[in-house]
């Protein structure tokens, strides 16, 4: 006699769809390990060739602002505003101010330099996207919108842990 395949096993045995109505009842998972903390920003004053104008040196974005990140919205919502924040208050003890070549309105020209904090290859697509936060932190203490950025990113090789923000003097990005 041939059983329907819904129907429970006999004798003690469980059927293949028990695990499902039941929940996973195997191991518990594992629980994520933190992020390991980005090392501080190391200076840029012996490094050739980034531009003159004002600038602002921030740490390099933290990992769970990455593109690539894999986690839950609710733990990358609060590192991004704690970010963002961060951004801001160095930018405004920077004295940060919007050129008066884009005063009226204009595009302000901005160079990035991304020191990434380790030799570990990136992306250069997924760099600038994981520096969105800092970026509206830095329009913020310009107060002005962040659509106006004109931007340059240039990513180094060499391990910082810092993100060199150059307005450039004369729209010249």
């Amino acid at each position: 006699m041939k059983r329907a395949i819904f129907q429970p096993a006999r004798r003690g045995g469980k059927s293949w769809a028990a695990g499902l109505a039941a929940g996973d009842q195997g191991k518990p998972k594992k629980a994520k390990r933190p992020a390991k903390p980005r090392p501080d920003p190391k200076p840029v004053d012996d490094i050739p060739g980034l531009p003159a104008g004002p600038r602002v040196i921030v740490p390099f974005p933290p990992v769970e602002l990455s593109p690539n990140w894999r986690g839950h919205w609710s733990k990358k919502s609060p590192v991004a505003k704690t970010y963002r924040r961060l951004c801001w208050a160095l930018a405004l003890e920077a004295k940060l101010k919007v050129p008066a070549y884009a005063a009226g309105g204009g595009k302000i020209a901005v160079r990035l330099d991304f020191f990434p904090p380790t030799r570990a290859s990136r992306d250069d697509d997924n760099v600038p996207a994981s520096f969105k936060a800092g970026r509206d932190g830095i329009a913020d203490a310009l107060k002005c919108d962040d659509a106006r950025f004109h931007t340059t990113n240039v990513l180094h090789d060499e391990p910082r842990s810092c993100v060199v923000v150059t307005l450039i003097d004369g729209g010249d990005a």
